[in-house]
């Protein structure tokens, strides 16, 4: 009986030690996913939030410029003196009002693709986050049969101690017996026809 227990002893903690480190790999699997996820996140958010300071500001350039455009027309209106000057300020204002225009431009097509990538981002880790909620369920299930599987090598190991107990006291019996055949035994003289075939 012994001999027959330890291969099951040896075999169970196998399995308990294989989905041990199982569970462990999926932890470490999905921790690191989410944060790297969520890092890629707050970069973008920073780039986000420097572009829209960009933005405002040059949105405040702009107005500034063309309250500086209208005060010249006013200018112009105004006054008959050197139109040739007004009309040189006029339209360096101008280029630089198109200028600023242009940068607007192109500072809310960066800020959209940022957007669009943020987008991205979040979409990925809505994905990221599904999976590590599966992985989660997969760890707790593993868990779950981990505690099974070893409540099961418990109770083995209880049933393999008390049948080695039973043996135990089965050999001893087995020995009181046949020490008591042996006494019984030594009481018949060898020559005897009446001697028990279990004496021979």
């Amino acid at each position: 009986m012994s001999f027959i227990g330890r291969p099951i002893n040896l075999a169970l903690v196998a399995v308990v030690a294989l989905l041990l480190t199982g569970t462990v790999g999926a932890t470490v699997v999905y921790q690191s996913s989410a944060g790297d996820l969520e890092a890629q996140n707050e970069q973008l958010r920073a780039q986000n939030e420097e572009l829209q300071a960009e933005l405002t500001e040059t949105r405040t350039e702009l107005r500034s410029l063309r309250e500086r455009l209208d005060d010249l027309n006013q200018s112009v209106e105004r006054s008959e003196g050197d139109v040739g000057q007004v009309s040189t300020e006029l339209q360096r204002t101008e280029q630089l009002l198109n200028q600023t225009q242009e940068e607007l431009a192109d500072t809310e097509s960066s800020l959209e693709e940022r957007t669009e990538q943020l987008g991205i981002v979040r979409d990925n880790l809505e994905e990221a986050q599904a999976e590590i909620d599966d992985l989660e369920e997969q760890t707790d299930a593993l868990e779950a049969e981990n505690r099974e599987l070893t409540d099961e090598v418990e109770d083995l190991e209880n049933q393999n101690e008390q049948l080695q107990e039973e043996a135990d006291d089965l050999r001893a019996e087995r020995n009181e017996f046949e020490d008591d055949l042996e006494a019984v035994c030594n009481q018949w003289n060898t020559s005897a026809d009446d001697r028990p075939p279990e004496c021979s």
